[in-house]
């Protein structure tokens, strides 16, 4: 210690014999008032402030009703793969998607089963992704798909799987079986490319895909 009386502060994480997980902070400071260097070290658990934090960041940057990443986690992962320094053999796919028919059901059985409804498209698609790309509702009926590292044929072929799944998917309310659509944009992202406009773009190709 260059400064006696500066604390030397340190969170860990360590494993309970059952498993369980607890968090630690520990304070070491030189004792003073004696000749012999000696440290006085005071732990404390710290579980549940670190469990609080842990939920905070989650509900930062995922949906509640979903559990997928929200608008604003996309848009800064986005981000962070435009501002990245390009790679001409590297490839990137930015997917919008917007389910067909969704006002429809919504409207005629109501909020509650339009939100259960969202809930197992947010599984489904979870199923159609590859474990790399980065999945989110960016809102109302709308998702959106990250795809790293991928060629735009790869891309198509994955929307399309995504297509024909949603397509063909029953919803069951009640005594009802409901069928959605979904349609999708597809653009190759390019690094340097403003977020605004590369997310116009997608936008605007949803839009196409939609009215087609």
């Amino acid at each position: 210690f260059s400064d006696p009386q500066a604390p030397a502060d340190l969170e860990y994480r360590k494993i309970r014999k059952d498993g369980s997980i607890f968090w630690v902070h520990q304070r070491a400071t030189l004792e003073p008032g004696v000749n012999a260097q000696r440290l006085l070290v005071v732990c404390r658990d710290i579980t549940d402030k670190r469990v609080l934090e842990d939920k905070l960041a989650y509900q930062a940057t995922h949906d509640v009703l979903t559990s997928l990443l929200n608008r604003r986690e996309f848009e800064r992962r986005l981000q962070q793969l435009l501002s990245a320094e390009a790679d001409p053999s590297d490839k990137h796919v930015l997917c919008f998607l917007d389910l067909d028919q969704f006002k429809a059901i919504n409207d005629s059985c109501g909020h509650i089963a339009g939100d259960e409804l969202l809930r197992q498209i947010a599984e489904l698609l979870k199923g159609l992704v590859r474990s790399r790309d980065t999945l989110a509702r960016i809102g109302g009926d709308e998702f959106a798909v990250l795809m790293e590292h991928v060629a735009l044929d790869k891309a198509i072929e994955i929307a399309e799987r995504i297509r024909t799944t949603i397509e063909s998917f029953e919803f069951h309310w009640r005594s009802q079986c409901l069928s959605v659509g979904v349609s999708i944009g597809i653009v190759p992202i390019q690094t340097g490319r403003s977020i605004t406009d590369t997310l116009n773009l997608a936008d605007m190709a949803c839009y196409t895909a939609k009215k087609a």
